[in-house]
């Protein structure tokens, strides 16, 4: 979840009206498993820069998917908290399977 998802979900509730969210990563993700801090030295050694962004480099799809949740639920901008599910595509099955997140 970046600003900008947070951003375009305010503007769907406050000036749309929308009340659900339906959040969805999938499995074969590029970045699972990824080690963001291996990048992040990698990044800063070749271009003398550190990124001003977050890798987003996760273990579990359904972890990320429950923290990305997580993090919608606190954000304080979001006025309809109480419908936002999460939810994994299958990219070889193509099954949509919902993620408990309390």
């Amino acid at each position: 979840v970046t600003a900008d998802t947070v951003r375009s979900l305010t503007l769907s509730q406050r000036l749309l009206g929308t009340e659900s969210v339906m959040l969805i990563h999938h499995t074969n993700c590029g970045l699972e498993g990824l080690d963001n801090e291996a990048l992040a030295d990698q990044l800063h050694a070749e271009t003398g820069e550190a990124p001003g962004w977050p890798v987003g480099g996760f273990h579990s799809v359904e972890d990320s998917v429950r923290g990305s949740v997580d993090i919608l639920r606190g954000d304080s901008f979001l006025i309809h908290k109480d419908d936002i599910r999460g939810f994994v595509y299958d990219v070889v099955t193509g099954a949509l399977s919902e993620v408990d997140c309390g």
